[in-house]
């Protein structure tokens, strides 16, 4: 009896190691497909974010070419306000009045000295509030001025 035991648990084990090697060798294909599908999903997804930081690129070149793209001289300083205050505008409304009309003058100019600045603008305001102007376009990070302090552009 002892022999049939013997035998019968030689032959359990057989197949107890059959059985982990079926086993273990569908984990290694299950690991293999896993591999290759997440190397494919990297690969798309570098693909992806390349394609976008093309785009990027693409649409940040396209906007300096336009902001470099010189624009064509403004009208004489004969050409009336853009804005025009109303009668009883205070200081300050003037002064932001003018404001804008300075910010459209340098869109269509870029970077301008302030004496030229300063006699476009003289026929509109005296030259306090032209000072007062500029100095609220720089406030509210609209202008700056080179290191001189000379030019004016637009931020």
């Amino acid at each position: 009896m002892a022999a049939k035991n013997k035998s019968t648990l030689t032959e359990t084990g057989k197949k107890v190691g059959k059985a982990l090697a079926r086993s273990s060798h569908t984990v290694e294909e299950t690991g293999q497909k896993m591999k290759k599908a997440a190397e494919k999903i990297v690969k798309d997804a570098t693909k992806k974010a390349e394609k976008t930081v093309e785009s990027a690129i693409g649409k940040v070149k396209k906007e300096v070419r336009e902001l470099t793209h010189k624009k064509p001289a403004c009208a004489t300083s004969d050409k009336s306000p853009m804005f025009k205050p109303g009668k009883g505008t205070t200081v300050e409304g003037q002064i932001g009045f003018l404001a804008g009309d300075i910010f459209e003058y340098l869109t269509q100019n870029g970077t301008t000295p302030v004496a030229k600045i300063t006699s476009v603008m003289k026929n509109r305001a005296s030259l306090p509030l032209i000072g007062a102007a500029l100095g609220w376009l720089a406030r509210e990070a609209k202008i700056s001025f080179s290191k001189d302090g000379a030019k004016v552009s637009l931020l």
